[in-house]
């Protein structure tokens, strides 16, 4: 008989880069949520050749980034190997880390590496979801924040 499979911890994650999205200019902010842990940070902008380049992708993987990089970290505090489901409502970035698209924006590619490289290390599956699911969306949004436990960082 088969060991009953484990179910994974469901994850998400987002960015925003105010002024491509919203009327106001202000810092790339992203978000992840897990399980109760809900962190929200300012990021900086991408240095480029051609000077720092900001966009709502950059957020995202930047999101992406830190969320993985505070899964590795939980793993190695627990001492315990976990499965998660990684949810995010940026289709571009989920389809990229599936495989399903290539990462054709030079300044994307280094981002996209490092996540690889993180998502290489730990036991993920990626889906996309609307946005309106998504609840590390909701921390990036100051009229919905309020009265959440969010970890806000800078």
């Amino acid at each position: 008989m088969a060991p009953p499979k484990k179910s994974r911890i469901v994850c998400y994650f987002d960015g925003a880069c105010p002024g491509n999205q919203l009327e106001e200019k202000g810092p790339m902010e992203v978000a992840y949520v897990v399980a109760d842990e809900m962190l929200v940070r300012d990021v900086r902008a991408l240095e480029t050749p051609e000077g720092p380049l900001r966009s709502n992708n950059i957020a995202e993987y930047q999101a992406l980034i830190l969320l993985l990089t505070h899964l590795k970290g939980r793993e190695r505090q627990r001492g315990v190997r976990e499965q998660y489901l990684i949810c995010g409502d940026s289709q571009l970035v989920i389809r990229q880390m599936r495989g399903e698209y290539r990462v054709t924006k030079p300044h994307l590619r280094g981002l996209y590496a490092e996540a690889a490289r993180l998502a290489s290390e730990l036991d993920l599956q990626f889906q996309w979801v609307p946005r309106d699911q998504n609840p590390a969306g909701f921390l990036l949004d100051p009229r919905k924040r309020r009265g959440t436990k969010a970890t806000r960082e800078n």
